[in-house]
């Protein structure tokens, strides 16, 4: 191990003498263009170590290895890059706003984007991925209520992600030809795609038609905040749903999808949340927890649910032609009420690690 001490906050940090040679990013352990690693794990050798250190300022440190190798590290970063300050960063941070019904109608106007700001300006693309990241959700207006802009206004952001439903799709209710209007039932509160192996991150939708409207008004929960609130008022619940593996099935003809993963899944590292899985409507066979536990996982289910439909969690918003909402498939749980009349629906699903990969280019995560 090398001792270090920080010349600025005079701090102590004890490293391995492998990982900070292992890390070194000059030209010659480091590609500048992909940013890669020129060497594998067995081009160092095992017992390296440092044979000199030195100061060069308060921000660099050079060492000498003794395989002749000499490396400059910033301190800083070196500080940065321990276990201590992660969590303390991650649990710490700000950036995710929980949200109940109340608080989220205070910040409406943060999650609306026109669209002809959204195309002219960068910074407004930057607003919006913000938004995403803080309260899972924004909505853009004036958008022209046809499927070729829904698809060009999507990728403004984003690429979209292609799945068994292609790129794009549409959800159109068969017009009843002696007139009536048609009545849709009430969709449960869920996320999509938890039978895939990689659930969309997140999920555009704009309702394109809607003619004879009457009522199918949509909602959203947060799942961090509902999480959040069943970890406080029933840890056991918790703890079940974080740790019990649900299957999820997705049958049509010439498909079989099926994917097994917690309710509730969290960082391995820190703890953080990282994604709600549940559609009932999905489920497969539950046939991987023991008869003994099955009492205590559909409790906890219900108790899950039970927080997910209090009317204080559940925000409505009408989807209007001209509107494309855009969510976060891993964090809000959505459904629809009851309706009546003729709507089409235009979708899209954006991966997960897109999103992410957005939102760190712009600075809003790390």
């Amino acid at each position: 191990m090398i001792e270090l001490k920080h010349p600025k906050t005079g701090q102590i940090l004890e490293v391995d003498d492998f990982w900070l040679r292992y890390h070194c990013r000059c030209v010659d352990c480091v590609d500048v263009d992909t940013q890669q690693r020129r060497y594998n794990l067995f081009d160092l050798p095992a017992a390296v170590k440092a044979s000199k250190l030195s100061y060069k300022s308060e921000q660099q440190l050079l060492v000498e290895w003794s395989d002749g190798h000499k490396a400059s590290y910033d301190i800083d970063n070196i500080f940065n890059s321990q276990l201590d300050a992660l969590l303390h960063r991650r649990l710490n941070s700000t950036v995710h706003t929980p949200w109940t019904r109340s608080v989220i109608k205070r910040h409406e106007k943060d999650l609306r984007f026109p669209l002809s700001a959204l195309i002219n300006n960068d910074d407004v693309v930057k607003s919006l991925v913000t938004s995403l990241v803080r309260y899972g959700v924004a909505f853009i207006d004036e958008v022209p209520a046809t499927s070729t802009m829904t698809e060009l206004v999507i990728r403004r952001v984003f690429p979209i992600m292609k799945t068994i439903f292609g790129e794009l799709w549409t959800d159109s209710d068969v017009k009843d030809p002696e007139g009536t209007p048609t009545t849709m039932p009430y969709r449960h509160p869920h996320t999509d795609n938890t039978f895939f192996c990689d659930a969309a991150g997140l999920l555009a939708l704009h309702c394109t038609e809607h003619v004879n409207r009457e009522g199918g008004e949509y909602f959203f929960v947060d799942g961090l905040h509902v999480v959040q609130e069943l970890k406080r008022q029933n840890p056991k619940a918790y703890e079940l749903l974080c740790r019990a593996q649900v299957a999820a099935e997705y049958l049509e003809p010439g498909q079989h999808h099926s994917y097994t993963a917690p309710i509730i899944r969290t960082d391995p590292v820190t703890g953080e949340f990282v994604q709600l899985s549940f559609n009932v409507c999905d489920r497969g066979m539950i046939n991987t927890l023991p008869q003994s536990e099955m009492a205590d996982f559909y409790a906890s289910m219900r108790a899950l649910l039970k927080i997910i439909k209090d009317e204080a969690n559940r925000w409505m918003a009408l989807l209007s032609p001209g509107t494309i909402a855009i969510f976060d498939n891993w964090r809000l749980v959505h459904g629809r009420l009851a309706y009546k009349g003729e709507r089409t629906i235009t979708g899209a699903y954006v991966l997960r690690t897109d999103f992410m990969s957005k939102a760190r280019v712009l600075g809003i995560i790390e």
